[in-house]
């Protein structure tokens, strides 16, 4: 068993997504199938999902009615009211799609309060195209971010299993008093960890668990980067100093390969490749996800969309690594913007649309880091840097 197959079987999160099962058309009869599944949403022509709010509505519609009588959104129209609400098309505008909402018979008097806590689950086999979300997630964007939160809680933890000492002291008043530098260790711990991570995120999605094994490890190369940049990019907006680079156990790192190291009587002719490289490696990690990170106050749910959009829109070698996938891949990532922007125009009603649009511009900065991030590693296998740890390698530099 190689060590990738040995991290997949790690994984046994039940998935988030049920997708089409593999069943002939002739295994049910159209009278076992539910009328729900038959008709069409009347706001956008997706699969209807239920009616319960008086006209029949797919889930997204469904959500995006009750959030929005129950958080009271004041949505505005930047045309003329006559904003065309289909499926592609349905996120373009909310005014629009709420109207269309209330014009198809939705009623806001039909949401109940046991809705507050979200959809349900549905009883029985696995049904087509499905979102089966635990009760107390309204999207699955806000569940991926729920898992996010418990893989955050298992760094610290990681790094401690793994003998890597305490990077970090606070104070009385919880404030962090003292930082280390990161080291060679920390950083093969590092990427072991978020190795182990990335491949448990992508389990929790069958396009990505569907793949034979040579595929995930093709994606894993580029993959495990772009989720540890996301997850150190979110660390250091909301924790570092200005300047410095965190890593997921709090260990630094800073452009001067000299900051916080105490040495004495050094080369610095010999020195003068690594030192460089370092600089420009943190710089660019700063300046792509670190300084917008910080600016635009990237919270866990965006978070969590990034690395789903990532993950479903690979710029791997094998472009066509999803094939036979591509409808329900398609699916996913319209659900996931969607959502997305819902989070967004909740948390900044006039300047929602902005921020979806600087949030998905934060895509080419992450590719950009993971470049530098693979340039980085080789060049310090290559050069004998720093050892890697042999799972590490077989997956980033075979």
């Amino acid at each position: 068993m190689s060590p990738f197959e040995m991290h997949l079987d790690m994984v046994t999160s039940e998935d988030a997504l049920l997708l089409p099962s593999t069943a002939t058309p002739s295994s049910s009869s159209p009278s076992s199938i539910p009328k729900c599944l038959t008709e069409r949403c009347k706001v956008c022509e997706d699969r209807s999902n239920n009616s319960r709010y008086g006209a029949p509505a797919c889930l997204g519609c469904t959500v995006f009615f009750r959030r929005a009588v129950v958080n009271k959104m004041q949505y505005r129209c930047l045309r003329e009211q006559k904003c065309l609400i289909s499926f592609t098309y349905r996120c373009a505008c909310r005014y629009c799609r709420f109207q269309k909402c209330l014009n198809v018979g939705m009623r806001p008097n039909s949401i109940q309060r046991r809705d507050l806590v979200g959809p349900r689950k549905l009883s029985g086999d696995s049904l087509p195209d499905v979102i089966v979300l635990e009760d107390q997630y309204e999207t699955f964007l806000e569940e991926f971010a729920s898992f996010q939160k418990k893989q955050f809680s298992e760094h610290l933890p990681y790094f401690s299993e793994h003998q890597v000492d305490v990077a970090f002291h606070k104070d009385q008043s919880n404030i962090v008093k003292f930082r280390r530098r990161a080291r060679a260790h920390d950083v093969n711990i590092m990427l072991k960890l978020c190795l182990k991570q990335a491949s448990e995120w992508g389990s929790r999605l069958k396009p990505f668990k569907k793949l034979p094994v040579d595929s995930k490890k093709s994606m894993m190369a580029e993959y495990c980067l772009a989720f540890n940049l996301i997850d150190q990019g979110y660390k250091t907006s909301k924790e570092a100093d200005l300047g410095i680079w965190l890593l997921q156990n709090g260990s630094f790192m800073h452009p001067d390969y000299f900051f916080g190291l105490n040495v004495t009587n050094v080369n610095m002719e010999s020195m003068k490749l690594k030192t460089q490289l370092h600089h420009n490696f943190v710089t660019e990690m700063i300046n792509c996800l670190g300084t917008p990170f910080r600016r635009l106050q990237i919270d866990d749910v965006e978070c969590a969309a990034l690395k789903i959009i990532l993950l479903l829109t690979p710029s791997c070698t094998k472009r066509a690594i999803y094939a036979g996938q591509e409808g329900v891949l398609a699916g996913l990532y319209t659900k996931c913007t969607e959502e997305l922007m819902d989070h967004c125009m909740s948390k900044f009603p006039e300047s929602g649309a902005e921020r979806f649009g600087e949030i998905l511009l934060l895509l080419g900065g992450i590719r950009c880091g993971i470049k530098a991030m693979y340039n980085q590693t080789r060049v310090s296998d290559l050069f004998n840097f720093m050892k890697l740890d042999p799972t590490v390698r077989d997956i980033l530099l075979s």
